[in-house]
C-alpha cells in the first residue's frame, strides 16, 4: 500500500511539473507573439497619435475584450488626450538674399520661436547680438539706424559654446531675439561661422514661446555663398503651423467587487520614425520598433491581465490595466490619466509600472524601483523567492517612466525594469533580441508580489528622498525636479519636486515656473539644461520662480 501511495505522489509531482512546463511554454509563446506584432514594421514605431498607435491600441483592446475585462476609459476602453507636438512648416516658406533663393532645410530653416510673417529689408550684421552690461559687453555699441532692419547674428559667443563662459548666461536665443526686437529688428537671421561651435537646431518638436518677428537659422556656408561686402537685402516668409495630435490611453478593469484597486500599467507608444525627437540613432530615416521599449512591458501587462482574469481566483483587490501613450514625449498619457482619471484614484492601492522588461541579463539583473514609496508594505519583496533573478532595489518614486505620474499623486508605486542597452532608442531595438524566458521569470516574480499584497489592506504612501530626476544624467549637479514638458513658456514649469534634493530644500513647489537661474534667463528647457551644466557641486545660486501672480527668489545649493 505504501508503495502505491509513493507512486501516486510521484505521478502527481511529475504531472504538476509537466503542467508548469506547459504553462510556461504557452506564456513565453504569447509574449513572443505580442512583442513580435507590436514591434513589427507594420506599426511603424507606434508614435503617439499615429496610425501605428491606432493599430496597437486596437490589438490591445481586442485582447481585453477576449478576456471579458470591462472598458474603463472615457470612450469605451480608450481615453483620448491632446498632445502639442510643436510646429511644422506649412504653406510658403522662403528666404531670398541678394536675389538668390535659398533652399529650406538645406540652406536654412525656421526655428521654433519664429512667428509667421513676410518681411523685406536690408541685413545688418550685429555680431553676436548680445547685450550684457553685467560683464560690460554690448554687440550694439556704436551701432545706429537699426530700426526696420533684418538682424544677422552669430549663434555662439566670443568664447564659443562653453557653458562655463562668462558669456553663456546672455547667449540664450530668447534674450538675443528680445534685444533685437527692442533695437528695431523686423526679423532675425542666426548663422554660424565658427567651426568649433554647433549650429542651431530647428527644435520644431519642442514647445516654446513665440517671438513677434520671424526667426531663421542660415547655415554658415550658405551665407558665405550669397553675401555681398555691403548692402545685403533679404525677402523672408515664414509659415509654421502648430501640430496638435490626439493620443490614446487604453484602460480595462477586472472588477472583483473589492474596496481597493491595483493599477498595472506600461506605455505602448514608441518613437515612430523619430518625428518628435528622442532617438539616439544618427543614420538615415528608419522605423524605431521599440521591442523592449516598450512592447515588452505592454506584452507583460497583457499577460498579467490574462493570468488574473483566468486563474479561477477572486482576488481581494480589483485590477486596473492601463496602457499609456505619449510616454516618450514626457509621460504625457499617464499624467493626463492621473489628472483626468477614469477611475476613482482614492481607491487605488498601489501602481506597478512595467517598462523595458524584455532584456533581462544575469549580470545586470532586475531593477525594482519605488521601494521607498511604501517601505513597510514592500518590505517582504527584499526576501521574496525570485527563481534565480538577481534583484537591484531602489527607493525613489520618481523616475523616467509613467510610475512618476502616480507617485506625484501620492500613490505607492513599483517600477519594474531590466535596464538600458546599446539598442535603446535606436532602430535596432527589435523583437528577436528580447529574452522571452527572462521576461516570463520577471512576470512570475510580479505575480508573487501581487498575491502577497492581496488582502493586505491599503498600503501607506511615503515620499522618497533620493531620486534620479528629469535632469540629464551627465550633469555634475541635479536640481531635483520633473519639468512640465507640455509647458510652452517662457520659463520652465515644475511638475514635481523631490524631497531631499536642492529644489525641495530651497522651497520650490510643484507649479512654480523657473524664470532665472543665476545669470541665466530660463526661456525653455534647453536654456535650463545649459544653465544646469554651468554649476558644480557645492555651488549656491539664486533662482527666481513665478508662483501664481508673485515672483519668489530662492537660494539653491547644489
Amino acid at each position: 500500500m505504501k508503495s502505491h501511495l509513493l507512486l501516486l505522489a510521484w505521478l502527481l509531482t511529475v504531472a504538476n511539473v509537466f503542467a508548469q512546463t506547459e504553462e510556461k511554454s504557452a506564456a513565453v509563446a504569447r509574449l513572443q507573439k505580442d512583442v513580435t506584432y507590436l514591434a513589427s514594421d507594420e506599426l511603424e514605431g507606434r508614435l503617439v497619435g499615429s496610425k501605428g498607435e491606432k493599430v496597437a491600441y486596437t490589438y490591445i483592446i481586442k485582447e481585453y475584450k477576449t478576456l471579458g475585462l470591462k472598458p474603463q476609459g472615457s470612450k469605451g476602453y480608450l481615453q483620448e488626450f491632446p498632445y502639442d507636438a510643436g510646429k511644422k512648416t506649412t504653406g510658403k516658406n522662403e528666404l531670398i538674399i541678394n536675389g538668390q533663393t535659398l533652399t529650406i532645410n538645406t540652406d536654412y530653416f525656421p526655428i521654433n520661436i519664429s512667428t509667421n510673417k513676410k518681411v523685406k529689408g536690408s541685413i545688418v550684421d550685429v555680431g553676436f547680438g548680445m547685450y550684457a552690461p553685467q560683464i560690460k559687453y554690448d554687440s550694439y555699441s556704436n551701432m545706429k539706424d537699426l530700426k526696420g532692419k533684418i538682424f544677422l547674428m552669430e549663434c555662439s559667443t566670443p568664447e564659443g559654446d562653453d557653458p562655463h563662459s562668462k558669456y553663456a548666461p546672455y547667449a540664450d536665443i530668447k534674450s538675443r531675439v528680445d534685444n533685437a526686437i527692442a533695437k528695431g529688428a523686423v526679423a532675425v537671421i542666426f548663422t554660424n561661422t565658427n567651426d568649433k561651435a554647433d549650429d542651431l537646431k530647428a527644435n520644431l518638436e519642442m514647445k516654446s514661446y513665440e517671438a513677434t518677428v520671424p526667426v531663421v537659422f542660415l547655415k554658415g556656408e550658405s551665407w558665405k555663398r550669397v553675401k555681398r561686402e555691403a548692402l545685403n537685402v533679404a525677402d523672408m516668409t515664414v509659415n509654421l503651423k502648430k501640430v496638435v495630435v490626439t493620443g490614446h490611453n487604453v484602460v480595462a478593469f477586472l472588477d472583483n467587487q473589492a474596496a481597493t484597486t491595483v493599477v498595472i500599467g506600461g506605455h505602448f507608444d514608441h518613437l515612430g520614425y523619430d518625428e518628435f525627437g528622442g532617438s539616439l540613432y544618427r543614420g538615415d530615416k528608419a522605423i524605431h520598433n521599440g521591442a523592449d521599449d516598450n512592447a515588452s512591458g505592454t506584452a507583460g501587462v497583457l499577460e498579467l491581465a490574462r493570468w488574473l482574469s483566468t486563474n479561477d481566483v477572486k482576488e481581494k483587490n480589483n485590477y486596473l490595466f492601463i496602457n499609456f501613450s505619449g510616454e516618450e514625449e514626457g509621460l504625457i498619457g499617464s499624467k493626463y490619466w492621473v489628472e483626468h482619471a477614469t477611475y476613482d484614484t482614492a481607491k487605488i492601492n498601489f501602481m506597478i509600472n512595467l517598462d523595458m522588461i524584455g532584456r533581462y541579463r544575469a549580470d545586470k539583473g532586475l531593477e525594482v524601483g519605488g521601494m521607498g514609496t511604501s517601505p513597510e508594505g514592500y518590505k517582504f519583496i527584499r526576501s521574496l523567492s525570485t527563481d534565480s533573478l538577481k534583484l537591484k532595489f531602489t527607493e525613489q518614486g520618481i523616475g523616467p517612466s509613467d510610475h512618476s505620474s502616480f507617485y506625484l499623486a501620492n500613490i505607492p508605486v513599483l517600477f519594474i525594469f531590466t535596464g538600458t542597452h546599446e539598442d535603446y532608442h535606436k532602430p535596432s531595438d527589435d523583437a528577436n533580441l528580447v529574452n522571452y524566458e527572462g521576461e516570463y521569470a520577471v512576470l512570475s516574480f510580479i505575480k508573487k508580489i501581487l498575491m502577497q499584497l492581496d488582502g493586505e489592506g491599503t498600503l501607506t504612501f511615503s515620499q522618497t528622498t533620493q531620486t534620479d530626476t528629469g535632469d540629464v544624467p551627465q550633469f555634475k549637479v541635479r536640481l531635483g525636479i520633473i519639468p512640465d514638458y507640455s509647458f510652452e513658456g517662457p520659463g520652465l514649469r515644475i511638475d514635481g519636486v523631490t524631497d531631499g534634493q536642492p529644489a525641495s530644500k530651497a522651497g520650490m513647489q510643484k507649479g512654480d515656473i523657473i524664470m532665472t537661474m543665476g545669470d541665466f534667463n530660463i526661456s525653455d528647457i534647453m536654456v535650463y539644461m545649459k544653465a544646469l551644466a554651468s554649476f558644480q557641486k557645492g555651488d549656491t545660486t539664486k533662482v527666481k520662480v513665478k508662483r501664481g501672480d508673485q515672483e519668489v527668489e530662492l537660494n539653491v545649493t547644489f
